[in-house]
């Protein structure tokens, strides 16, 4: 994979483009009006990277009091709650160093960390979505892991495009999910002419597979370089004769 650089700029996904830092913070200037105190939120929104540094101290406390257990996933109103309050948002955008052509973004919010890769056009056509808690997990195990700073990755999605653009605008065509749990239970989806007929396939793994590549350290500040990483199954790896995207393996 070439050479990436980061910046602190978030990334519109419905009008294909980088936003600049100015329209970066005003943002959210907008968006925590009414969600932080006016001094504080006029401090930490002097430049993207000091929002950017913020934003991540406030999701690492956020984290940190989830798993002292003052609140939970499985109470949705009082985590949602919990979310306004300490965690916030921010995007880190990921471009090829060489010529700045836009390759991923990452979007960081609380307990919530999801990946969006980006194609020659500028559409995501394919999305990691990972957590640091998953309500289906009973086994301390698991729970010792995401307390030690480790995401889980729940979801990968791939977006399949038609050869020309609907109404002035990329509309998938067809779309692939593959839901995973840290049990090692497999869901696929497959959906056909998502705007159309809407044919649906469904798979479930009959037995666990192996999703030891699904766990993801959380980035420090400015380390972003692994979450990044499209390429993280070896061929089989998962199970025998499921087969993932190509590109997402080693």
């Amino acid at each position: 994979m070439q050479k990436l650089k980061y910046i602190y700029q978030n990334w519109n996904r419905s009008y294909y483009k980088l936003q600049s830092e100015e329209v970066t913070i005003k943002y959210y200037q907008r968006f925590y009006k009414s969600k932080m105190p006016k001094k504080m939120l006029t401090e930490k929104t002097q430049d993207v990277k000091t929002w950017a540094k913020y934003a991540y101290s406030a999701n690492k406390d956020f984290m940190q009091r989830m798993w002292q257990g003052e609140f939970s996933l499985k109470n949705l109103d009082t985590f949602n709650d919990k979310v306004d309050e300490i965690a916030r948002i921010f995007n880190v955008t990921a471009l090829l160093e060489t010529t700045e052509q836009p390759y991923a973004y990452l979007d960081i919010g609380g307990a919530f960390a999801t990946v969006c890769f980006i194609d020659e056009y500028n559409r995501v056509y394919m999305q990691y979505s990972f957590q640091n808690d998953d309500i289906s997990v009973d086994s301390e195990e698991f729970k010792n892991r995401f307390k030690n700073d480790n995401l889980f990755l729940v979801e990968l999605e791939v977006f399949i495009y038609p050869e020309e653009m609907i109404d002035e605008r990329w509309q998938n065509k067809d779309y692939i999910s593959y839901a995973f749990t840290p049990a090692g239970y497999l869901e696929v989806t497959k959906i056909f002419d998502v705007r159309g007929d809407a044919l649906t396939e469904k798979y479930i793994a009959e037995s666990p597979v192996n999703v030891e590549s699904n766990w993801e350290p959380y980035p420090e500040f400015g380390e972003w370089e692994s979450i990044f990483r499209m390429k993280r199954w070896k061929e089989g790896e998962l199970a025998e004769g499921i087969k993932l995207p190509e590109n997402t393996g080693n």
